[in-house]
């Protein structure tokens, strides 16, 4: 079974919160960054865990929830389900389901230290399906610089997912990114435990639907 099915909700909020961490506010502030660099009309989270950064959503039509972890999910829809437009939960696991998105239809992802737990291929295939042409996604990952996958946090429950974790170089994030994203630059976050976080912005590459075609309902949003 997957670790991070067994790790309680309350205990990965209090392990990325705590002040040594301190991911949850940043992953929350680059989350507002990009809504506010493109205004998406439909988001989808993949890890989106209990919904962190998920207040920034409430301008947006549709957001989507992506985890494997069905209590995260209903955790997030307690949360936010009031204050979002439509949220849209989806219990996959992307190394082996599905994700029931339809295709060329999301403005925005958010991808924030994910990729470090799934298979790279199977990621972007599904991100290729659902993110429209001109769309943005935005990958966060960690890299340890030496100081271990897991801080020392006293949080026992999340130590057995640094069995299954694998820090994503560079470039072989690059490299699965083409040819279809545009890599549009990154930014560097140093955290109070030695630890960096790396935003990533890539494009989707191609054209991008007219407002005129027939059943067009809103304009595309443009950067």
């Amino acid at each position: 079974m997957n670790p991070w099915k067994s790790v309680p909700h309350a205990d990965y909020e209090r392990h990325m919160s705590h002040e040594t961490v301190g991911q949850l506010a940043s992953l929350s502030d680059i989350t507002h960054e990009k809504v506010q660099q493109i205004y998406p009309q439909t988001v989808v989270v993949y890890g989106a865990c209990t919904g962190n950064g998920f207040a920034h959503f409430t301008d947006a039509r549709t957001v989507y929830a992506v985890d494997l972890n069905p209590t995260y999910l209903a955790v997030c829809q307690e949360r936010y389900d009031p204050i979002l437009n439509e949220l849209v939960l989806v219990q996959a696991d992307i190394n082996h389901d599905p994700v029931p998105i339809p295709p060329d239809s999301v403005d925005l992802i958010i991808c924030h230290l994910f990729l470090e737990y799934v298979d790279l291929s199977h990621a972007f295939a599904s991100f290729r399906q659902v993110l429209r042409p001109g769309g943005l996604l935005n990958v966060v990952l960690q890299r340890s610089n030496d100081t271990g996958w897991v801080s020392n946090t006293g949080v026992t429950t999340l130590r057995p997912v640094a069995a299954i974790a694998t820090e994503v170089p560079d470039e072989t994030l690059r490299q699965h990114a083409q040819p279809d994203f545009r890599f549009e630059g990154s930014q560097t976050f140093r955290m109070p435990n030695g630890k960096s976080l790396v935003s990533y912005d890539f494009v989707k590459q191609g054209e991008t639907p007219s407002v005129d075609e027939e059943g067009a309902d809103f304009e595309w949003p443009e950067w």
